[in-house]
């Protein structure tokens, strides 16, 4: 009985800033966590946000972070990893503070770890080579059907009768020659221009027998040869409008080239396209380059920066972005750095070195 009051005098003699300690759970917050003195910022190669190999990292993602880190005041080191995946469970782990380059914000991810404001609006684009769709690429892909061909058939034998049946008419006259060669060839010149201009003046009959066959052919060939060139340009018309791409509803009927195991490759799958698919982005671009492939759905900002550099004047981008999902830089929950670069980068977009940097990278302000 007497130890009862040794114990609340033991209690009594404990801090209470210790007593405090111990009733916290133990896996404390990040935000009460000291952050290093230089942040470990992961970083992975993704063109043009982030490119490895030289002396020293470059990219939007790269100068982005640079420019925040002054506005911060605060030291910092790259850590390099091979993808997002990567960088990402390094975060969760806490072996590096920071992750850029181009992520994604997905709700999934948000669940692992926190994201700053968007840094810029991203999504799938459509890349094709310059031109082809606007030009002549549409005439290799003209569909004649049978009823189109019989039309131009029934119209060149008509062109070839009405050559033979002038040629027996006029023939040894000046204007048609008397052997059968020339003679016939000036037959069906004069019934192709009579078909189609009502003729030129330069060969006319002047036998009875030749002024009949002209009237038959002019009766007969006017009309057929309007519904020829109708049907023609209907042809044509169509091959064009269905040859261009202008968007992803045009991709059905056309050969797509993606990357393996990317968000684009999943959507154009999902889309029922016909897909072509290769481990990197370099390998699709040639593809394109050689004709095995029509089109290319990637990362828009990749596409972008592409055709502004290495493809300038040979690729050209066939629609805007669509998908559209924001890319940010993610750090851990509850990080007490979140605040302060989401201010840094709110202080940049008010300066416009936001702006700068996106023309300089992706050629416009916005994609």
């Amino acid at each position: 009985m007497r130890s009862k009051p040794c114990l609340v005098v033991l209690v009594c003699l404990i801090p209470a800033s210790v007593l405090a300690q111990s009733a916290q759970p133990s896996s404390l917050p990040d935000q009460t966590t000291p952050e290093p003195a230089a942040l470990r910022v992961g970083i992975s190669p993704f063109v043009p946000f982030v490119f490895l190999g030289g002396t020293e990292p470059e990219g939007f993602s790269i100068d982005l972070w640079r420019r925040v880190a002054v506005k911060l005041g605060q030291e910092y080191r790259f850590v390099e990893s091979s993808g997002v995946a990567e960088k990402l469970g390094q975060l969760q782990a806490g072996e590096i503070d920071v992750a850029i380059g181009g992520i994604t914000m997905t709700r999934e991810r948000e669940e692992l770890v926190d994201f700053t404001h968007p840094s810029i609006e991203s999504g799938l684009a459509i890349m094709v080579r310059a031109g082809e769709h606007r030009e002549l690429g549409y005439f290799t892909r003209l569909n004649l059907g049978k009823g189109k061909w019989g039309i131009i058939i029934a119209f060149i034998v008509l062109i070839i009768v009405a050559g033979h049946l002038m040629w027996l008419a006029e023939r040894g006259r000046d204007a048609f020659h008397d052997k059968y060669v020339p003679g016939v060839f000036e037959g069906m010149y004069w019934a192709i221009v009579t078909a189609s201009t009502v003729g030129y003046g330069d060969k006319a009959p002047v036998r009875w027998p030749g002024r009949i066959v002209a009237m038959l052919a002019i009766i007969v060939a006017l009309p057929m040869f309007a519904l020829f060139t109708a049907e023609l340009a209907s042809t044509i018309t169509v091959a064009e409008f269905e040859s261009r791409i202008r968007g992803p509803q045009d991709l059905a009927r056309h050969r797509v080239g993606v990357v393996r195991g990317t968000a684009s490759a999943t959507w154009s799958a999902n889309q029922g396209l016909l897909i072509y698919q290769w481990d990197g982005v370099d390998e699709v671009y040639q593809a394109l380059d050689q004709g095995v492939v029509d089109a290319i759905v990637y990362d828009a900002p990749n596409l972008q920066y592409y055709a502004q550099n290495r493809g300038r004047g040979k690729v050209e981008l066939a629609s805007e972005p669509f998908l559209l999902q924001d890319l940010g830089i993610a750090v851990r929950e509850g990080s007490r750095f979140r605040e302060r670069i989401n201010r840094a980068l709110l202080e940049l977009v008010e300066s416009g070195e936001m702006q700068q940097l996106r023309i300089r990278w992706f050629g416009k302000a916005e994609l």
